[in-house]
């Protein structure tokens, strides 16, 4: 407990601070003896705000969650219950690690990629621009010039998606707050598939839509949900040869609201799956090399489900297609 560079705290089960390390003391500028009999609450209002919650919850795992203490410093903090006799808890221990280093690095890298991204925008549509001026003002042009203009706008297209999904990343991992509303997941989940049924049936591919009269809501922002549907549903289609199938299936269990998008693609090999989820990501294979991409659509989803308190999935194997998923929890009656 002295040895460790991390603040812990212990308190007994009310609340009431029982033990303070060395870290500790350096962090509040109080000795252990100031602090123990005192409330949590009176130490940090915001600590005791987190044990007022895990008491109120009943909670039985540790709690993490971030908070800035004094000026500027960002820590993470664990609050975790200390079993007692039965199912009693005996108190509680709190464990805060200084992460203002890694909080203004992750700053810098947002605002260097926010930068990058909106810089390249200008160059980009001047290219483009000047592509379709050239290609609009031609008197004729021979199969070769007309290559070399499909290859310019193709290439402008795929880094002009490239841009925007970096910056829809940095905006949903920034921490900015979401203003969320109460909405009906499968209505949002059944929209986009209709807006992908033209894209499918122009590739052969038979997209469906199954769930049941949900009325459930959740707590979210729609068009954060739509956009991690669309990411889900839109690889689905890509990835699905003509005449394959792609089902988008929405579901309720245990106030879980459940969504998945089955594929008949090429399936995933196992030691690629862990990575899915990952920036900048691609599988390799044939149906990756054929199939532009980013690597970015699968971070986006999972980084939008998590702001929302979910999580994803993927289950796969080769030449048996995909299943990504997600869920998110309902609001309760």
């Amino acid at each position: 407990m002295r040895a460790v560079a991390e603040a812990i705290i212990a308190t007994d089960r009310t609340g009431v601070i029982t033990l303070a390390n060395p870290a500790a003391e350096r962090l509040f500028s109080l000795a252990a003896n100031q602090m123990i009999g005192q409330p949590l609450r009176n130490l940090n209002p915001s600590l005791g705000h987190w044990l007022a919650r895990a008491l109120k919850e009943k909670h039985t795992m540790p709690m993490v969650f971030e908070l800035e203490i004094g000026d500027g410093y960002h820590y993470f903090a664990s609050l975790a219950p200390v079993p007692g006799k039965g199912r009693q808890r005996a108190g509680w221990v709190i464990a805060l690690q200084d992460v203002t280093p890694l909080k203004k690095l992750e700053e810098w890298k947002s605002g260097a990629i926010q930068t990058a991204a909106h810089d390249l925008r200008d160059p980009l549509n001047l290219i483009t621009g000047a592509a379709n001026f050239l290609r609009d003002t031609l008197a004729e042009t021979t199969q070769e010039q007309e290559e070399c203009f499909v290859m310019i706008r193709s290439g402008a297209d795929r880094m002009s998606t490239l841009i925007e999904q970096l910056l829809n990343l940095e905006h949903a991992e920034s921490g900015v707050e979401i203003a969320t509303s109460r909405l009906n997941l499968r209505r949002v989940v059944e929209q986009v598939v209709e807006d992908f049924k033209r894209a499918a049936r122009g590739k052969g591919v038979r997209l469906e839509f199954e769930g049941g009269l949900a009325t459930a809501q959740v707590e979210g922002d729609e068009s954060w949900l739509q956009r991690a549907v669309a990411n889900l549903v839109s690889n689905a289609v890509k990835y699905t040869p003509s005449g394959g199938r792609v089902r988008v299936r929405y579901s309720e269990a245990e106030e879980q609201g459940v969504v998945e998008v089955v594929d008949t693609g090429p399936g995933i090999p196992t030691t690629a799956q862990a990575r899915l989820f990952q920036r900048f990501y691609r599988v390799e294979g044939e149906a990756t090399r054929r199939t532009p991409g980013s690597g970015l659509g699968l971070a986006i989803v999972k980084t939008i489900i998590e702001r929302h308190g979910g999580r994803v999935w993927v289950s796969s194997a080769e030449g048996k297609g995909s299943t990504f998923g997600f869920l998110v929890p309902l609001v309760k009656s």
